[in-house]
């Protein structure tokens, strides 16, 4: 049974035993640094779900250090509170003193929007987006897709950085034939630094790449002799995030359905969050899911991603569902008019109405809510947006909720873009394995 944080925490709050918990967290060093406080009503049994809820904000705020004002002693956490710490990497204190500071603001002003840079005359822009199954590319003028191909990321069990090179260089090739390149975007689905070094690799890349220092000039091999102009390598979901800045887009959350789940948040300034959201606790209900490597249960990575869909479906079908074919699965499911497709698309609804609760206990203004993904491409898209909207409209203050307009091809679009941009970014904390 799925039970959403939020939903949980709202009915606990009710509980006459519940006390207050006070999270204040830290963007920097001594008095003057800027902060945000949160209080949350709980009875002090429920100290895994407020943990849960605290490892929420660490993960979408990323501040430098965190303190926790609760009813219970700090003993009385562990061993949660000892996971937390080695997750985040961060100080985090409780109980430390009797009285917190008074927060600052950490919220921006706006101000002048980025703009994109002209494709210089006669030539298209490239965007190659490379996710954990599928590798996506287009071709833009700057407006408008012009042409698009894709291909399975690892095709028959191929593996290491030549083979990836190669298909890449294959595909760009394919989709700018009869054009002339003048820019090569890449996005790509492991963390990386803001200066388009890759830090880590996702699960599957490293399945198939082994060490990330493979991917030291990989942008310049991909790009070389095929495009005269600049090249940029980026975060996938950071890609997304800087073209919706770049297009005007303030306060908005945008979210990504796909080997994994992921997504960024575009501040009041047109700044760019990148955050690892498939760590993000929901489920808080009797059997939540296990991370598959981190010590916390419930986490977005084992729902809304190819491999938890698959097993959404396999436990309705009673048979097992691929990671790759969950996607067509389900949208096969809708067009028989399958109640079972119907089902799995309220479960995705529910488990985004979680997101969106969670995000908007803690991103200040949130006003929209944009999800993209091949899962989600027509009628899926169309049935989860349905599913999704009475629930959030339930929320205070509600954000607006939509499917993106090409969910199959905006990282190809975006990351063409990406070399275009000049768009703030913040860099993303890598959650570590204890």
């Amino acid at each position: 049974m799925l039970i959403t944080l939020h939903e949980r925490l709202q009915k606990l709050r009710r509980d006459p035993r519940a006390q207050p918990w006070h999270l204040m967290l830290r963007y920097g060093l001594g008095a003057g640094a800027d902060s945000r406080s949160f209080v949350w009503l709980a009875p002090p049994s429920a100290s895994q779900h407020i943990l849960h809820r605290m490892h929420n904000g660490l993960l979408l705020l990323q501040p430098a250090s965190a303190e926790l004002q609760a009813p219970v002693s700090e003993s009385s956490l562990r061993p949660k509170l000892a996971a937390l710490r080695q997750i985040h990497k961060i100080p985090i204190q409780v109980n430390a003193s009797p009285e917190l500071e008074k927060p600052g603001s950490i919220d921006l002003p706006l101000r002048t929007e980025p703009k994109f840079q002209t494709l210089a005359s006669g030539t298209v822009a490239v965007g190659l987006d490379i996710g954990g199954t599928g590798m996506k590319c287009c071709t833009t003028d700057g407006e408008r897709i012009l042409s698009k191909a894709s291909t399975p990321t690892w095709p028959q069990g191929e593996q290491g950085i030549e083979s990836l090179i190669q298909r890449a260089r294959v595909l760009i090739a394919q989709v700018s034939t009869g054009h002339r390149v003048g820019s090569i975007g890449i996005g790509f689905a492991s963390p990386m630094a803001i200066d388009g070094k890759v830090t880590s690799l996702s699960t599957v890349m490293q399945q198939r790449l082994g060490d990330v220092r493979v991917l030291d000039g990989f942008a310049t091999r991909v790009s070389q002799g095929l495009s005269s102009g600049p090249t940029a390598l980026f975060n996938d979901l950071t890609n997304l995030g800087r073209h919706l800045s770049g297009q005007g887009k303030r306060r908005l959350l945008r979210l990504q359905v796909g080997t994994s789940f992921g997504g960024c948040w575009i501040d009041a300034d047109g700044t760019v969050n990148p955050s690892e959201l498939g760590r993000l606790v929901i489920d808080a209900g009797p059997s939540p899911r296990p991370h598959t490597y981190l010590p916390i249960h419930g986490a977005m990575k084992r729902y809304l991603s190819g491999l938890g869909v698959g097993e959404r479906l396999a436990e309705l079908l009673d048979r097992p569902v691929s990671a790759w074919d969950s996607g067509y699965l389900l949208a096969d499911l809708l067009a028989a008019g399958d109640p079972r497709g119907l089902a799995v698309c309220d479960w995705i609804g529910h488990l985004l109405y979680g997101v969106i609760a969670e995000a908007q206990v803690f991103l200040g203004g949130l006003r929209h809510i944009e999800v993209g993904g091949s899962m989600l491409q027509g009628p899926t898209g169309r049935r989860v947006r349905e599913a999704v909207l009475p629930r959030a409209e339930g929320l205070i203050d509600s954000p607006d909720f939509r499917i993106a307009t090409d969910p199959g091809f905006d990282g190809a679009l975006a990351a063409a873009n990406a070399p275009l941009l000049g768009t703030p970014l913040r860099g993303m904390r890598r959650l570590s394995r204890p």
